[in-house]
């Protein structure tokens, strides 16, 4: 163990040794095995939170859990689709259309395929838990790093109740949500929610009046119904809506300003709009997107369990029925000043799925076997169209490459933009194309609104699976835990070129081999100014997949005595392959990619101690990730290809201590080696990651939280709370070989209030976020027609609110 760890682990053992006065932690359970357990009992890496320690915690969305334990972080690129939900530095990084999680996420028991299927508000969710490492027996594919499970606030039959809360803060933070229970009788209860979440973008564009980006403007709602059919039969019907519309997740600011800059700079004056660069674009919050752009979600469905509690079994149903749709309208693809490229790109995910669980016990031994069917179709259309300066632009980056390849010294680039073709530019461009009859010099389309190209993507996936856990106990204290699931899946689908604007010009130059050998197609396929920036012209294509893989686990666990319990975990999990939707695919023979493999060791230590008014929890994890899924951005597509390896090992200790009955501090710390290795065979395009972190993973990180509640009156009570996240040096993507490392920080977060205790109960309270303002980079990445530049996305700034609470 390093020094930096040693000393960790005295500062623990230091605020252990606290004087106690009196008072007890209470008990966990969760659901991380389908069986309801104590956290303390289940050899697992677990986070877990009541609806009570989210809110303290300012948790209203899965994007807020990035500050809650230091091995988890949450972030959103270019869509919210393919939102990145990390755990122990392996996450989705990327907008792959097929690319699914690293992280299950399931609300209610029901699977969600996107991580954005999470990032929506936390309406009525009465518990979170966030399990560490492969969890592939239980819950299946694509939890190699892990698994999110949200469970509704479940009605009650006992009495008509309601919560509501009303948050108003920074950039026009207005949220509020109301949840009623309602009995019908001795047998039935239903209960209602609604929550509507609006607040302003923490990115702006002075050139549109001050427009911000990446806004929240959410409203969502939820229905349940809770029976009882009979002595031992229960039925739990949950319907849910949310709907997004906001200017998400076009905002970004300009990192690193390349050799362009001062061409950009003219594009955009010549447009009366500012170029915001590196010199202020990031200490500003500046986007230099120039479009109305917006992204509309919605997301609708229906989850169904049923209960049977049987004389030697129970038996549990799991059905859900989704639909989510994500539109991206009117984005600025390029990202920059010039008007240059419009992205409008629609889909659709419906799924369904159905799983029988049986749980039983046989002497010494409990067992929970189960059978899990899905099926998912994924469609969406891509379409990019010209804008104001598309043809112009081109033209300008296409004389001066081809300047450059000739060997020629005339400077011909400032004489091909805006506001006309000047004759050195045309003499340039006739010199190749006068010869072959070609007159006009329309690289992209003339005029702003036109077709550029135009796309197709389709998937039909199934998933099919069987799964036994054990668990068998012996008398001497020892646990044995063993499992092992089946799972088969099968996918098919493919890309149809829709349109591809033809340009005889594009034609004559790539054939002239000027730009390289293009991969596909002869002199009759069109070609346009992305064939000349090698993202060439693709077939239309149709593939299929299919894999069949066990995974497994093996715990053996030893209770010292009804407070100590150490184990040692075994697990292997995997991600699922998939058809590779990405325009290219068939040029680059790269249709399909195959399962990711992960195999895990834990070693842990979970204790209670003081009469239960402290805890301590250590595990030691080594996880080693095969054939592994690297999914990048070639400037124009994310796809997605098998190559190399990863590992992520460490230490996590997680600290509680009850303090008096009126102080609780937490400390949880992390101590992580997560990298890529072995990636001699990879593209050229991600060799550059062989022996670097993965992407979000630093060194070190801990979370430190301290809450105090002060009674006043009888009725009355003040309380506070103050947490600090402290991460290391860490890279945040993985696309680009140059770029630098973000640097250390720490976040502080405080909130202070009063309860009152009376008929009802009400609660007014002051918070801050990241009070220190402290500004770090989320994503980098490269610039797409910006050669030499770089944008990033950046954590959320400084925020003040206030909040009132009411329970009736």
């Amino acid at each position: 163990m390093g020094f930096r760890a040693q000393r960790i682990v005295a500062m623990v053992l230091a605020l252990n040794a606290m004087p106690v006065i009196s008072a007890e932690l209470e008990e966990v359970v969760v659901t991380a095995q389908k069986r309801s357990q104590s956290a303390q009992e289940v050899p697992i890496a677990i986070t877990a939170m009541s609806a009570e320690d989210m809110r303290s915690a300012g948790v209203f969305d899965a994007s807020d859990l990035t500050d809650v334990n230091p091995s988890i972080s949450f972030d959103t690129g270019q869509s919210s689709q393919n939102s990145s939900l990390k755990i122990r530095g392996i996450g989705t990084v990327g907008n792959g259309r097929t690319f699914e999680g690293a992280v299950g996420v399931f609300v209610d028991g029901v699977y969600r395929s996107r991580s954005a299927m999470a990032l929506q508000d936390m309406n009525d969710i009465g518990g979170l838990e966030l399990l560490r490492g492969p969890q592939g027996t239980l819950f299946g594919k694509n939890t190699v790093a892990g698994a999110l499970s949200l469970s509704s606030m479940k009605p009650n039959f006992d009495e008509f109740s309601n919560s509501s809360e009303i948050v108003v803060g920074s950039y026009n933070k207005q949220y509020f949500s109301t949840a009623f229970n309602m009995p019908l009788d001795d047998n039935n209860a239903i209960r209602l929610s609604l929550v509507s979440n609006r607040q302003d973008g923490f990115y702006r564009s002075r050139q549109q009046d001050d427009r911000t980006y990446n806004q929240t403007d959410r409203l969502s709602g939820k229905f349940q119904w809770l029976a009882e059919l009979s002595d031992n039969l229960e039925s739990w019907l949950i319907l849910d809506y949310a709907k997004s519309d906001a200017a998400c997740c076009w905002g970004s600011v300009q990192v690193v300003s390349g050799p362009l800059t001062d061409d950009l700079t003219y594009y955009a004056n010549l447009r009366g709009l500012d170029f915001y660069t590196d010199d202020i674009a990031e200490d500003q919050r500046l986007s230099n997107n120039n479009a109305r752009s917006q992204e509309f979600r919605e997301d609708i469905g229906v989850s169904w369990k049923l209960n049977w509690a049987l004389e030697s079994v129970d038996i549990s149903s799991v059905t859900g029925v989704r639909q989510f749709k994500d539109e991206q309208r009117n984005g600025d693809a390029d990202f920059g000043p010039a008007h240059i490229l419009v992205l409008n790109e629609p889909s659709k995910i419906d799924f369904w799925s159905q799983e029988l669980n049986f749980s039983t016990s046989v002497g010494p031994v409990d067992v929970v076997a189960g059978l899990y069917y899905s099926h998912e179709t994924y469609e969406s259309d891509r379409s990019f169209v010209s804008d104001t300066d598309s043809n112009n632009y081109a033209s300008f980056l296409t004389t001066k490459a081809i300047t450059e390849l000739l060997g020629l010294n005339v400077n011909t680039a400032p004489v091909c933009r805006p506001p006309g073709m000047s004759l050195g530019c045309t003499a340039l461009l006739s010199m190749i194309g006068a010869p072959l009859g070609i007159q006009s010099f329309d690289l992209f389309p003339a005029t702003a609104g036109e077709r550029i190209i135009e796309d197709h993507y389709y998937q039909d996936a199934s998933s099919a699976a069987a799964f036994i856990h054990t668990q068998t106990h012996f008398d001497n204290g020892f646990t044995l835990v063993a499992g092992m699931r089946y799972s088969q899946d099968r996918k098919d689908g493919g890309y149809d070129q829709i349109y591809w604007y033809n340009s005889e010009l594009a034609q004559l130059i790539v054939a002239s081999g000027l730009v390289g050998a293009a991969p596909t197609g002869d002199l009759s396929t069109p070609r346009n100014a992305l064939d000349l920036n090698t993202i060439y012209n693709s077939p239309s294509f149709y593939d299929k997949y299919s894999s069949s893989v066990l995974t497994s686990t093996v715990s053996g666990q030893y209770e010292f005595n009804d407070d100590i319990m150490g184990y040692v975990t075994f697990s292997k999990g995997y991600k699922a392959g998939a058809v590779n939707l990405f325009q290219e695919a068939a040029n680059l023979q790269n249709t399909t990619y195959d399962p990711e493999y992960a195999t895990s060791w834990e070693l842990g230590l979970k204790t209670r101690y003081w009469d239960n008014r402290a805890q301590t929890n250590i595990a030691v994890f080594d996880t080693l990730y095969e054939n592994l899924q690297i999914n990048f951005f070639n400037g124009f597509n994310f796809f997605t290809q098998n190559t190399g390896e990863a590992t992520s090992r460490g230490i996590e200790i997680e600290n509680t201590v009850q303090v008096t009955d009126r102080l609780r501090t937490e400390l949880s710390v992390t101590w992580l080696e997560a990298e890529f290795s072995d990636l001699g065979d990879a593209p050229e395009a991600v060799r550059h990651l062989d022996g670097r972190q993965t992407p979000r993973a630093p060194d070190l990180s801990a979370v430190a939280i301290a809450t105090y509640e002060q009674p006043i009156t009888p009725t009355l009570g003040g309380y506070g709370r103050i947490s600090a996240s402290y991460s290391g040096e860490h890279w945040a993507s993985p696309d680009t070989p140059d770029e630098p490392t973000q640097g250390p920080y720490t976040l502080w977060d405080l909130s202070f209030g009063l309860r009152y205790f009376g008929d009802k109960e009400i609660d007014v309270s002051f918070f801050c976020k990241n009070c220190s303002d402290v500004s770090y980079r989320t994503i980098y990445f490269a610039m797409p027609v910006q050669k030499g530049s770089f944008n990033a996305y950046l954590n959320e700034p400084r925020q003040l609110g206030l909040s009132i609470k009411a329970n009736l």
